[in-house]
């Protein structure tokens, strides 16, 4: 085949691959119980028989014909039946809206439109506007045999594709027949198919990508094309396995989930088998050591193919390191697609490879850096946008095609995109941002689930603020998974993390959250236009727009449960607005850790119903959720009336005091020791030992005011909180006596090595999770009711800057109750010794100051002073005003 002249007709193609490969399998299609084939030479005649049922639906040369039509054979004998008669076929994704369907085939002038029973119901709506045939009905028309294919020029348009509109609105792109078959024989050239090879079909056939490399250029190379269930992202290693794929086509975002998948089982290999596997991975030995790693994916497998957008380097790195080859290409629509591709045998990780044959790329005006816009030139390059001449002159230059994507060469002809013209921030300050590194920079935190970053221009004070904001879609399950509620928080404290170091015109300087997934092309780009359309009037009004509620939330709302609910928390919050069900408890009601105990306890009173901790700390993220979760609980009618009468329409007043006195549950005392066995002592006394030394040494560590500590409990250390190193500060300045009754207060999370796990009971560590608050204030009280001092970190994280944050407010409720006098503490050096934004710790001068014990009576008396509005309050800001003096 090798040996054949280049054919630019997509008709004669599927003719010659019929005539050599008659009898092989050109279409398998699996189900989740059965595997149908289609040879070549029943999809040479399936297409001449659907060839002449569509002449006699009037279809002519260069009519549009709409293809809403998922992947399928059929979506095979639909379009090359096209390309006999020499229609033009336009496909549209069969997820799409019935209003966008309507816009591309009104814009296209289709005079048909072809639909599966699946997607019928899109079309069905324009049946007044344009006729629709559901490809079912015409399996039972039985349409004859033979047709004369039209006479085609290479020049004539074969398909019109629209492009998804990452920065725009979607265009019509015309390609040709010589545009896709000359891409055709560019590939068949750096022999990435041949007849041999089997190609698993995943990715939408409506995208000129997958159009391209897991259609037309398998099928005219006389490969196999495998159809998988909608499944496949779950069982993707098996299917490949299964229908022994040699080469797999992907996007990055496939390749994303595959890496995180494989990066997570490794992570769980343990001991000594885990240290062998890591290192054979370090050292790139996989391929030899690790053979299970390449052969779960079947031993046919030649390589795997990125494309439709930049494939992070990273990951890229960890699959070669892992035996698994990964060739990275680049193309557009307007270039049918391919225009590069990572040599098969030289590949550089991060770059987008050669141009492929017969095509060429340049960069044109380069900066400084060698950067510019890549240009493109060759037989692949559309012929221009439908009905869009200016659109069309504006990317093109004496028939070189701009991408619209910067990049560079480097010195051995390999191509480097660096991010895209459009999508580039440009701030008044002159600096360039590329959005793509910084959304990939604060992604690295597995708190954010998606981002879009963009640039805003506020005005403020009479002047422009000009800064970086990102739009956060969060990964509650993974919230949920550390026990974390306090989104907003936390994703504040990890932006102050990811930012240190980071140039100040590439930081985020502000974040909107959202429950809603971030809209995107089908090939995993977002569509950035949508977002700042949507996010930024939100952003420059400083507040939510009223939402429409949709039929079943204002059913929800205004029922018995709903009513009530929304006044309970109305009252129980102090909000005197409309709550809408989509609120978010924390973000749009102000609730923190601490608030919703008290919430969920007066809406347990509210109704009479017992709401388990699990589901009040770590299910019930919106007023939605709320109401849900209540009427779960009330699931009998007549307890629902009955309850909902019995109760006031008020809800009654939620006491700290009548929380703390409750029983701590026996799973939670059993973490407590408040017995030392001698074993108990000798440990104290060497881990003492060891780490006073150590700092004593090392940091240089100085003591002052021991003397001050209450010899007695109950009492609270309150301690600033900069480092790491905090609580092994505490431990090394409290007089060892004092030690032996001194108990920490720590999240759960520092504490699952099943080494740490066996250190923290005998060290008198209680570990929590953030979603544990009423244990964690009742195993407060439980300690200290027994004689017992605490020592708590008020501010519940280290600090950004060094400098002591506000005090939470379950350390004033602790003083407040129990009537017990707090004791201020200042670390002062930690900070620098070892921030939270540094790795690893550093040499610095430490010093710990202990304060006089502060009373209850004269730590709300103070606070008052300062402003405060409850006792609770109170207390904190004095005992913080307190720490802070001891600098």
């Amino acid at each position: 085949m090798d040996n054949i002249d280049p054919v630019y007709n997509i008709a004669e193609n599927l003719v010659n691959s019929v005539a050599m490969f008659r009898d092989r399998v050109a279409i398998e299609t699996k189900t989740a119980d059965t595997i149908k084939t289609l040879t070549y030479g029943q999809l040479g005649d399936r297409v001449n028989s659907f060839a002449h049922f569509l002449s006699s639906q009037s279809i002519l040369k260069s009519d549009r014909v709409g293809m809403v039509i998922e992947n399928r054979p059929e979506f095979a004998v639909i379009f090359f039946a096209l390309s006999y008669i020499g229609a033009i076929a336009v496909p549209l994704d069969p997820h799409m809206t019935t209003k966008d369907a309507k816009n591309i085939l009104s814009d296209a002038g289709a005079k048909l439109v072809l639909v599966s029973k699946e997607t019928q119901a899109i079309v069905e709506p324009l049946k007044d506007f344009i006729p629709s045939i559901s490809i079912e009905d015409i399996k039972e028309s039985g349409a004859s045999q033979g047709f004369k294919k039209a006479t085609i020029e290479p020049d004539e348009v074969m398909l019109l594709l629209y492009t998804s509109g990452t920065t725009d609105l979607p265009k019509g792109v015309m390609l040709t027949h010589k545009n896709l078959c000359s891409n055709f024989h560019s590939l068949k050239k750096l022999k990435i198919f041949s007849a041999k090879d089997i190609v698993l079909s995943v990715l939408p056939l409506y995208h000129s990508y997958a159009m391209m490399t897991t259609f037309l250029a398998p099928l005219f190379s006389g490969a196999k094309v495998v159809y998988v269930p909608s499944d496949w992202p779950e069982k993707l290693g098996e299917y490949i396995k299964t229908s022994r794929a040699t080469v797999f086509i992907g996007v990055p975002q496939i390749y994303h989930m595959m890496h995180s998948r494989m990066m997570k089982k490794i992570g769980e290999i343990h001991g000594l088998a885990g240290m062998y596997v890591r290192l054979v991975i370090k050292f790139g030995l996989a391929k030899i050591f690790l053979r299970k790693i390449k052969n779960a994916f079947g031993k046919n497998l030649r390589f795997f193919v990125s494309g439709g957008a930049k494939l992070d380097k990273d990951v890229a790195r960890d699959f070669f390191k892992l035996g698994l080859k990964v060739i990275e290409g680049y193309g557009l629509t307007e270039t049918s697609p391919v225009a590069s591709l990572n040599p098969l045998k030289r590949q550089k990780i991060g770059s987008i490879g050669k141009p492929i044959v017969g095509v060429e790329l340049k960069i044109m005006n380069k900066d400084a850096d060698g950067i510019g816009e890549i240009a493109i030139k060759g037989p692949n390059v559309m012929k221009g946008y439908y009905k869009k001449e200016e659109k069309t002159k504006e990317v093109m230059r004496d028939e070189w095609f701009l991408s619209g994507d910067l990049g560079y060469e480097d010195k051995d002809g390999y191509f480097y995109v660096t991010g895209r013209s459009k999508e580039m921030i440009v701030l008044s300050s002159g600096k360039n941002v590329f959005p793509e590194e910084v959304e990939k920079h604060y992604s690295q935190t597995p708190y954010i689930k998606e981002m879009c970053a963009m640039g805003v221009v506020k005005e403020k004070g009479g002047s422009k603020l000009e800064y970086l904001h990102g739009i956060i879609v969060p990964d509650t399950e993974f919230f949920k998974e550390r026990g974390e509620m306090n989104l907003r928080q936390v994703m504040a404290s990890t932006f102050d993390n990811l930012s240190q170091g980071v140039p100040g015109y590439r930081r985020i300087m502000g974040f909107t959250l959202t429950q809603t997934p971030l809209p995107r092309t089908m090939l995993g780009k977002l569509k950035r236009y949508e977002v700042k359309n949507k996010f930024l009037p939100l952003i420059l009004e400083e507040g939510k727009k009223k939402q429409e509620l949709s039929p079943e939330d204002k059913e929800l709302i205004e029922s018995e449960i709903g009513r009530k609910l929304i006044d309970c928390l109305k009252e129980s919050l102090d909000i005197e607005g409309d709550i809408h069900p989509s609120d978010s408890i924390e973000l749009d009601l102000g609730v923190d850790s601490l608030s919703r105990v008290e919430l969920m306890l007066a809406i347990e009173k509210c109704f009479d119903v017992d709401i388990p901790d699990e589901m009040a700390m770590a299910e019930i993220f919106t007023a939605k959720d709320m109401i849900l979760k209540v009427g779960e609980l009330l699931n009998q009618p007549s307890a629902i009336s009955h309850q909902l009468s019995a109760q006031s329409n008020k809800s009654q007043a939620v006491h700290w005091s009548e929380i703390l006195k409750q029983p701590l549950p026996k799973d939670f005392q059993k973490k407590i020791s408040l017995r030392l066995s001698w074993t108990d002592y000798m440990f104290a006394f060497f881990v003492k030992g060891f780490i006073s030394l150590f700092f004593r040494l090392f940091y240089l560590l100085r003591v002052q005011g021991a003397y001050k500590i209450p010899k007695k409990g109950p009492y609270v250390l309150c301690v600033n909180h900069t480092s790491f190193f905090d609580g092994l500060i505490v431990t090394a300045g409290v007089p060892f006596r004092i030690l032996l009754g001194l108990f920490f207060i720590a999240f759960r999370r520092y504490f699952i090595a099943p080494v740490i796990r066996n250190f923290v009971r005998r060290a008198r560590i209680i570990p929590i999770d953030a979603s544990q608050i009423i244990e964690a204030m009742q195993g407060s009280a439980f300690i200290l009711k027994h004689n017992k001092a605490l020592c708590i970190f008020p501010e519940g994280e280290r600090s950004i800057d060094g400098k002591v944050k506000e005090f939470k407010k379950g350390i004033g409720i602790i003083a407040k109750e129990y009537d017990i006098p707090l004791v201020p503490v200042y670390i002062k050096g930690a900070f620098e010794a070892w921030p939270r934004t540094q790795r690893f710790p550093k040499l610095h001068p430490i010093k710990i100051r202990f304060g006089d014990p502060v009373s209850k009576k004269d730590l709300i008396e103070r606070g008052m002073k300062l402003g405060a509005e409850d006792e609770y309050d109170a207390i904190c800001m004095a005992i913080r005003d307190e720490v802070d003096k001891l600098k």
